[in-house]
């Protein structure tokens, strides 16, 4: 039997006050709990079957008033896998997975229902972007917890943006439609361990938005992190500009990362492929 404080532990890097000793949870609650991502994966196909099932997953979450504003790639042309691999660099190991995904913001579909049913599309605006990018986001969510829960591994891959255009070419994807990830999938072929998570004390709020003693939460956050898996100097961002770390901390490194513009012609190449913004 499962030891739920164990989970907890292992999740957060310190113990509940909180008595799970009596507690009993189903195999999903403890697949969601305890995952990691893997990266590296076995020979093993998965089956026609399974991967149905899973896409049925992917398709059972929620949607937005159930417009279905999302679409799902599957990239299973070794060619397609390569040339897609050589593009994404040091991520290329995610295309030698048993399946990749690309999990698309898709409004292209309903724009032409609507005009084959002989309306006026008046919704390409932001809010239809968002939906549409939590459509697709929820449906990935979804698969991840039906994969993992059937022994699969999984890693998302947002890395597959910095190669948009040419995945737009190579995947002939047209306008309306983006990917948001990439999702590699596969059986495990290592145990990885768990990603420790901001305390509930900093991420969850009652009632209030409440940014009390931040600093102090997120620098023992820092240490709890560092005790166990410190960020080493290989994993640190930009130490061509700022140099190493004398500590790798999770602040300082998500500081260091969002201190260096990221896809900054984002919303100019969105705005260029069909998605108005407005």
């Amino acid at each position: 039997m499962v030891k739920v404080s164990k989970l907890y532990e292992d999740r957060y890097g310190q113990s509940s006050k909180l008595d799970f000793s009596k507690m009993i949870i189903p195999d999903l609650l403890e697949s969601i709990i305890s995952r990691a991502s893997i990266r590296k994966f076995s020979d093993k196909p998965i089956s026609k079957e399974l991967l149905t099932l899973l896409l049925t997953a992917a398709q059972s979450a929620p949607s937005k008033s159930n417009l279905q504003q999302y679409s799902i790639l599957i990239m299973q042309d070794k060619m397609l896998k390569l040339k897609v691999g050589e593009l994404i660099g040091e991520t290329k190991w995610a295309l030698s997975s048993p399946v990749f995904l690309l999990f698309l913001a898709d409004i292209r579909r309903n724009m032409k229902v609507t005009k084959e049913k002989g309306y006026e599309y008046k919704n390409n605006n932001v809010d239809t972007f968002m939906n549409a990018v939590i459509d697709a986001s929820l449906s990935m969510q979804s698969l991840i917890c039906a994969a993992e829960a059937s022994g699969l591994g999984v890693c998302p891959i947002s890395m597959i943006r910095n190669i948009i255009d040419e995945i737009k070419i190579l995947c002939k994807l047209p306008k309306g439609v983006f990917p948001i990830a990439g999702l590699a999938i596969g059986w495990p072929a290592e145990k990885a361990p768990v990603s420790i998570r901001m305390p509930q004390s900093i991420t969850i709020h009652n009632d209030y938005y409440n940014e009390e003693y931040l600093n102090v939460k997120i620098n023992d956050y820092d240490e709890r992190v560092y005790k166990i898996a410190p960020i080493t100097d290989k994993k640190q961002r930009h130490v061509n500009i700022y140099g190493v770390s004398e500590k790798g901390t999770w602040s300082e490194n998500v500081s260091r990362q969002l201190s260096v513009p990221e896809r900054n012609d984002f919303r100019k190449w969105l705005k260029s492929h069909g998605f108005k913004l407005e």
